[in-house]
């Protein structure tokens, strides 16, 4: 019994060193396709031409249009704006406060003046997401401590709610330490890290119209086109979020917010000026709730902007200007940078130094 005991723990220190090998020679990023991708591209190039970077879910990848961002940036600043579009598909915290992080110490920020990043809640990693690389990859003990402690002192969240919520973490840790279900995908696709993800100018942004005009897969051009058709078939489906939205910007809502996460926030705006870099966070159309507007109003101003106000912003909630419930199309797209522009001109001028 000793021996086979011996033996079990010989193979998991084994086991465990040619995991920690495999940590070294794969990128912070091989987990995630649509951010990787986008990555290896930026490497590639001889100089890097951006300055600004925008980060995020599909908010942002399928909403910031760099090109109209930066030409409504123009009248604001001596200094051209030459933007990058790096956020993914259902990129979630503290996943893109790790992939920003990772950022942050690579080449690819030494000319970094900006970066924008979506505000998001903590995510609860419900069983949808549960096993996949995407999920798992970036798993580490620092944001493993980080939603253990916001889950611990929400006090909007039941007890079995945090309990489940910490085993899902805890289980994907350890996927993500024994490299469980990993690689799979990279074996088994041809260009998994598909050089469309960059979008058709080569920017980053790849809005859902010019997803579903490239799109070889019948499965996701159907979707594409459902999401697509309920909005126009179900008006009271845009009526639904924009009174949603009405209430979470309410004056009268001044009630609970994560201080956990404002806390890491704030060590996020400090680590991005100690590399001479402006975080700003957004919170974007259809996005968020009573808690995370509450939490917008505690974040410093020079470093948040909200555009989810459909009293401020009506245009981001009408039928014209809307793919699907959560996103908005081209027109509405190119609507929406232009104003982060205008705002940010706003915003810059209370900078603190």
């Amino acid at each position: 019994m000793k021996s086979f005991l011996q033996k079990i723990a010989l193979f998991v220190i084994l086991y465990l060193l040619v995991s920690a090998a495999i940590f070294q020679i794969t990128p912070y990023h091989w987990g995630n396709p649509w951010y990787s991708a986008k990555i290896q591209f930026l490497e590639k190039q001889d100089a890097l031409p951006y300055n600004t970077f925008f980060f995020g879910s599909s908010r942002i990848y399928r909403q910031t249009n760099p090109e109209a961002f930066d030409q409504s940036f123009k009248p604001h600043s001596d200094t051209p704006m030459r933007s990058f579009n790096l956020g993914a598909p259902a990129i979630f915290n503290p996943q893109c406060y790790y992939v920003y992080e990772q950022f942050l110490n690579s080449s690819l920020s030494q000319e970094a003046e900006y970066c924008f990043m979506e505000l998001m809640n903590v995510n609860l990693l419900g069983d949808y997401f549960m096993h996949e690389e995407r999920t798992t990859y970036w798993q580490n003990p620092k944001d493993l401590l980080f939603v253990g402690k916001a889950f611990y002192n929400n006090p909007t969240l039941s007890r079995k709610r945090k309990f489940k919520a910490l085993k899902n973490y805890s289980i994907s840790y350890a996927e993500n330490l024994f490299h469980l279900g990993h690689f799979g995908h990279q074996w088994m696709k041809d260009n998994y890290y598909d050089e469309n993800y960059v979008g058709f100018s080569q920017t980053g942004y790849f809005p859902l119209e010019h997803d579903l005009s490239v799109t070889r897969d019948s499965i996701v051009k159907k979707d594409l086109l459902q999401r697509n058709q309920a909005i126009k078939e179900h008006p009271e489906i845009l009526a639904e979020n924009r009174r949603r939205m009405l209430q979470a910007n309410s004056p009268s809502n001044q009630g609970v917010y994560d201080k956990i996460h404002l806390q890491r926030i704030n060590e996020l705006i400090a680590k991005s000026n100690e590399k001479g870099i402006h975080l700003v966070f957004v919170l974007p159309p259809n996005s968020g709730g009573k808690a995370l507007n509450n939490l917008g109003k505690r974040i410093p101003q020079a470093h948040f902007i909200n555009l989810s106000d459909p009293k401020q912003y009506p245009t981001f909630y009408q039928p014209q200007n809307i793919f699907d419930r959560g996103h908005l199309n081209l027109k509405g797209s190119a609507l929406f940078s232009e104003a982060l522009a205008r705002e940010f001109g706003k915003v810059k001028s209370h900078k603190t130094p």
